[in-house]
């Protein structure tokens, strides 16, 4: 029997609904701004003749990727530097740290706001130097414009929690503007790092937590997930994948999310199918 999730909010039945409502802040509790919360974001990108994904962590202090080859069937590991808009990647081993046999590069010069990046792909055994124009690999309604967000962050300090702090709330603010679009409560997450992804491939990127809630450690591999619905301009829970224990790994060249243990999941029009065969 195959198996379904349902990821968009908005198609859920009555008794989900309450799930996917913001909460409002406990007035109980005196949250204190935390920095440094590093936002891991990862964005898919597809060059424009349709040979190439890459999936890109950029804006941190090690940039790295992995760039796969849809025509060869290959894929090559990055790391490198950012300076600016400016990447330089060098081609690693599969763990991120050793050389591989072949030397690759991958220098692109990034535009944080649109996703598109004109790169040259080069191999240092034959002096090829390939030009690529990267752009956004899943794209949105054309009436209904990709947001720009800056997050800030507030949480508790205590001995009680598992990392002696926890995130309570993210504020939601217009990079434009810098005005607040919505405030995420009624949780509690590991205080260091937010995920900032495409999980259902539909060109909005959602937030997602790793959940200390119960005494849960992120070694629990339990999170909470956020789902940017463009229709009404928010960010809303998905009790659904919240069910699933395990990392998502996202892997937008094929539109499928692996969980780890075997839990793979094909997205298509808005459903997690489980892959029976993995």
């Amino acid at each position: 029997m195959k198996t379904q999730i349902l990821l968009y909010i908005t198609a859920l039945s009555l008794s989900c609904l309450s799930f996917a409502e913001t909460v409002t802040a406990s007035t109980t509790e005196n949250l204190k701004p935390f920095t440094n919360v590093r936002v891991s974001m990862q964005r898919m990108l597809r060059s424009d003749d349709g040979r190439y994904f890459l999936d890109l962590y950029a804006g941190i202090w090690n940039p790295h990727g992995t760039l796969h080859d849809l025509s060869d069937q290959k894929t090559i590991a990055f790391k490198g530097l950012q300076k600016g808009d400016q990447l330089n990647l060098k081609s690693v081993s599969v763990n991120g740290d050793v050389a591989t046999s072949e030397q690759y590069q991958l220098n692109g010069n990034l535009n944080a706001n649109t996703g598109d990046m004109p790169a040259v792909f080069s191999a240092a055994n034959n002096n090829e130097n390939i030009p690529i124009q990267f752009g956004p690999a899943f794209t949105t309604d054309v009436e209904i414009e990709r947001p720009l967000f800056i997050f800030k962050f507030y949480g508790v300090e205590n001995a009680q929690q598992p990392y002696g702090k926890a995130l309570k709330q993210v504020q939601v603010l217009n990079k434009t503007t810098n005005q607040v679009v919505q405030s995420l409560t009624g949780f509690t997450a590991y205080p260091k790092s937010i995920g900032y992804m495409d999980i259902n491939f539909d060109g909005y990127y959602d937030i997602v937590l790793s959940d200390t809630s119960n005494d849960r450690k992120v070694e629990d591999k339990r999170f909470i997930y956020w789902m940017y619905n463009p229709k009404i301009h928010q960010f809303q829970r998905s009790p659904q994948l919240e069910n699933i224990t395990g990392f998502p790994a996202i892997h937008g060249e094929k539109q499928q999310i692996d969980f780890g243990d075997g839990q793979v999941y094909q997205v298509k029009n808005g459903l997690l199918n489980r892959v029976e065969d993995n």
